[in-house]
Order: structure tokens, then C-alpha cells, then sequence
């Protein structure tokens, strides 16, 4: 009887299944995954993913903190050895950038483009695609500097699994055009994302602003290896109109609600990972040389004691010895917590103090007009700002004033400092100025890299792009400039 009940109710099923047959299409439809998604989201979505890849510290994803000799390991020690290939660094970096950021924008560029919209719209939708490529030409330009050739045109496209690398010269060429094609899109009077635009909320003018002083950077990476293309790109950020103060600075600030933290934080407390790291001593030596007080928001102060009266004894900090088997988290200065426990602290992908010592470098090579001087005294002063040491930069400019016979020397090592929170940067640029000249891994002997080498599983699934790129780049190694690095 009970086998005779289970028969009468699947027949029942499948009669009921078969008389409403016109609707079973709508079970085909996954509700966790729609078949579009509106380009808003994906532009948030995107910067997200962006700004977690930027202000990352984790030695997996972003050496930048490491390689700049911010930091050094503890335990493991591999990232400060200078070595990528241990855990794959470029591949996360491809990941990250390819699929979970320049992906994002381009379908929120084809949803956009496939839609009709109204001609009243069309100054709207204009400056969406103009705040798309913005981020595009930043994603891109940080593939090219930390690699060199990189798959551009071919891109993004999901049913190639070996694309071409782009030669990285052309990159940035196609990139200041796309750049410069953004902002002639950019309509100030009008809007774009709203509040899906989680870095300016909407703010277009200053969008502008952020465009603009990314055409300086791609213009002051060029400057000694192309002067003719340098001086078009600042001559254009100049008179479009680049940063003027902190409150212009690109910044992603984080919920504080899982997972959108703090990177950092996320890391550090999260994961457990704050013990992995220790200031180094050859970026404290550098600070306490200059009577710097920026090391105090830099660094924490948990090797003080207390005497037998319970009044605090500031001790000195002391720093690890960069890339060295040892360095014991427990008896060596600390990152500060102020910025590694705060789950929202923000990541800034640009900042107004580098502006200022980019348009000081311009001008000391005849590239832009002013005051050079006057830029390196703005960009010293926004940086303590920045960090709430305003009271302390007019004494420190006066003990480390401008120095015009050696201006490369001058400007880097106040830019680098400056770069502490953006530390690819801070990489990038001592590489291109050669100041400061940052530390050999005291373990291996390895020099800091020029690059970053490929994924590790490219040379299988690529291999003969692969191989051209390298071969163009002069070998896939550590040892192998970018095209801008001239010296």
C-alpha cells in the first residue's frame, strides 16, 4: 500500500509538472547569479577590489611595503629575500587586477554602451565611461610598472587563455590616450555614479582633478626616458589642473562590516598576521637622521617601559636588519596599530604630497615652469599634514631644505618617505630615481628587483607569449628594468 501511495504521488508530480510546462523556464534562472548586473555595482565592486589590492599587505598579494624596506619579516622570510615565484605573488596580482577589477569595468563599460538612454542622459553615461577608464588607465599602469609587458589588447576576453603581452611602451601610450579621452568625456555640471562612486561620491570636479594628476604621473615616469611625451602629459595635467590640497586625495574608505575592511586590519588582526612583521632599521636610520617625527605615526612605541615610578621611558626604536634570518617580532619595533587595528582605515591611491613633489621634479627638468623649491616645501608640509604633524613640518623644512644641485636625491627621499602608506609607490619610485638606495636581503645577498616576475603559470598555459614577452623584457627576472627605468 505504502509503495502504491509513492507511485500515485510521482505520477501526480509529473501531471502537475507537464500542465504548467510554459512556466519551468523561470527555474532555469539562478537568483545568486543574473544574467546582468547594473554597471553601478560593478563600478563600486570594482574600486573595491582596487583599493584591496593597493593598500594590501599581505606578503601574497603586495610586496609593496616589503620591497620599499617599510618592513621586514619575521618568520617567513621569503618576500624580504626578494623572492615572488614562493607564493605566486604575480599571479595573485593578475588575478586580482585582471578578474576582480579591470574585468569588472569592462562589462560595466559594455552594459553601459548597450543601453539606450535619452539625450539628456548621455552627459550621465559619458561620465561613467570617463571614470571607467580613469580607473582602467591606473590599473593598468600598475601591471606595467610592477611587471613591464603585459597582455593588454587581447585582454580580458574569457574565451582566450593564452592573450598576447603588449609591449609595455605602447601600454602607456594607449593609456595616456584613453586618459586624455576621459577627461575631454568628463562633464563636470553633471553626474555619473552617485553613491555607487565610493571614492569621490559623485564629486566630478574633483575626478578631474585625480585624472589629471594621473596624466602627471604617466608624464613624470616617462621623464627620462621620453622627455618629447613627458612634457605633453604635464603640460596637459598642468593646464587641466591637478591636486591642490589633501582634501583632493582618492580615498576608499571601508565599512568596517566583513569584507569590506581594512585590508590591513584584515590581515593583521583577522588573520593573525601582525607578528609576520618589524620595522627595518635602514628606514628608521633614515628617519631618526633627519629628526623626522613622521616615524612616531609610522611606527608604535612598544619598546618603552615604565620606571619604578611608573612614569613612561621612551626608548630608541630599533628596526630589523631587512631580509634577515632572526628579527624577533618581540624585541623590535612594531607598525602602529593606529592604522593596523582600525578596520576602516582608509587605503588613497594618489596623494597630494606626490603631486607636489612631481611638479617640483618637472620643473627641475624644464618640463613645467615655478618654483621647484616651493613644490618640495608644499609636498614636505601636505605629508605631515596629512599624518596630523602640521605644527612639526616648518621646523623640519628648515633643517632639510630643498638641495637644487641634487634635486633626484632631494625630492626621492622626501617622496619616498611620504609613500609610506603606498608603498608599490614608494617601490616604484626609488627605482626610477635611484633614491633611496634601498637594501640588499642581508640573508641571500639578492639586490632589491627591478620587476616582478610573471606568474608562475604562465610560461604552461602561455608559453609562447609568454616566452616573447620575456624574451622583449630581457629575461622574465628580478634583474629586468621597465622601459622607463633608464638607469
Amino acid at each position: 500500500m505504502k509503495k502504491m501511495k509513492n507511485i500515485i504521488f510521482v505520477i501526480g508530480s509529473i501531471l502537475l509538472l507537464t500542465s504548467c510546462n510554459e512556466d519551468l523556464e523561470d527555474y532555469n534562472v539562478d537568483p545568486k547569479n543574473p544574467e546582468s548586473v547594473d554597471a553601478a555595482y560593478l563600478f563600486s565592486y570594482a574600486q573595491y577590489n582596487l583599493a584591496k589590492q593597493f593598500g594590501d599587505i599581505d606578503y601574497g598579494s603586495n610586496v609593496g611595503r616589503i620591497w620599499s624596506n617599510f618592513t621586514t619579516q619575521t618568520t617567513y622570510i621569503q618576500e624580504s629575500q626578494y623572492d615572488a615565484s614562493n607564493r605566486d605573488i604575480g599571479g595573485t596580482i593578475f588575478d586580482n587586477i585582471y578578474t576582480e577589477n579591470l574585468y569588472e569595468l569592462k562589462t560595466a563599460k559594455e552594459t553601459l554602451r548597450s543601453d539606450d538612454v535619452s539625450e539628456a542622459e548621455e552627459p550621465i553615461r559619458d561620465n561613467k565611461l570617463a571614470l571607467i577608464k580613469i580607473l582602467e588607465v591606473f590599473s593598468y599602469q600598475y601591471l606595467v610598472d610592477n611587471m613591464g609587458d603585459v597582455p593588454f589588447t587581447e585582454a580580458l576576453d574569457i574565451n582566450n587563455s593564452s592573450p598576447a603581452y603588449d609591449d609595455s611602451e605602447f601600454i602607456y601610450e594607449a593609456i595616456a590616450d584613453s586618459l586624455s579621452n576621459a577627461i575631454t568625456l568628463l562633464d563636470v555640471s553633471s553626474t555619473s555614479f552617485g553613491d555607487n562612486d565610493l571614492i569621490y561620491y559623485d564629486d566630478l570636479a574633483k575626478w578631474k582633478k585625480f585624472a589629471h594628476s594621473l596624466q602627471l604621473k604617466l608624464g613624470i615616469r616617462l621623464s627620462k626616458y621620453d622627455s618629447t611625451k613627458a612634457q605633453a602629459l604635464i603640460s596637459a595635467a598642468i593646464a587641466g589642473g591637478v591636486f591642490d590640497s589633501n582634501d583632493d586625495n582618492p580615498e576608499f574608505v571601508y565599512s568596517g562590516t566583513q569584507p569590506y575592511v581594512n585590508p590591513v586590519y584584515d590581515y593583521f588582526v583577522v588573520d593573525s598576521r601582525n607578528t609576520d612583521f618589524v620595522a627595518t632599521e635602514n628606514f628608521l636610520e633614515l628617519l631618526t637622521g633627519l629628526n623626522d617625527t613622521r616615524v612616531n605615526v609610522f611606527y608604535d612605541d612598544n619598546l618603552n617601559t615604565e620606571d619604578e615610578d611608573g612614569d613612561e621611558v621612551v626608548n630608541p626604536m630599533i628596526g630589523g636588519v631587512y631580509g634577515a634570518t632572526g628579527n624577533a617580532y618581540n624585541t623590535l619595533t612594531h607598525l602602529n596599530p593606529d592604522f593596523t587595528d582600525d578596520s576602516v582605515y582608509p587605503t588613497t591611491l594618489m596623494e597630494y604630497s606626490t603631486v607636489c613633489f612631481e611638479m617640483a621634479e618637472a620643473i627641475e627638468r624644464g618640463l613645467a615652469t615655478g618654483s621647484a623649491e616651493e613644490y618640495y616645501n608644499n609636498g614636505v608640509t601636505a605629508s605631515f599634514d596629512a599624518l596630523g604633524l602640521s605644527s612639526d613640518a616648518a621646523a623640519y623644512l628648515i633643517a632639510n631644505p630643498y638641495d637644487s644641485s641634487n634635486f633626484e636625491e632631494s625630492i626621492g627621499i622626501q617622496k619616498y618617505i611620504s609613500l609610506f602608506h603606498n608603498g608599490h609607490e614608494a617601490w616604484t619610485e626609488s627605482r626610477r630615481l635611484g633614491y633611496p638606495v634601498l637594501a640588499t636581503a642581508a640573508s641571500n645577498g639578492v639586490e632589491n628587483p627591478k620587476r616582478l616576475i610573471y606568474p608562475s603559470d604562465e610560461p604552461l598555459i602561455n608559453e609562447a607569449n609568454y616566452n616573447e614577452a620575456s624574451s622583449n623584457m630581457g629575461g622574465d627576472l628580478a634583474t629586468s628594468p621597465i622601459f622607463w627605468d633608464v638607469d
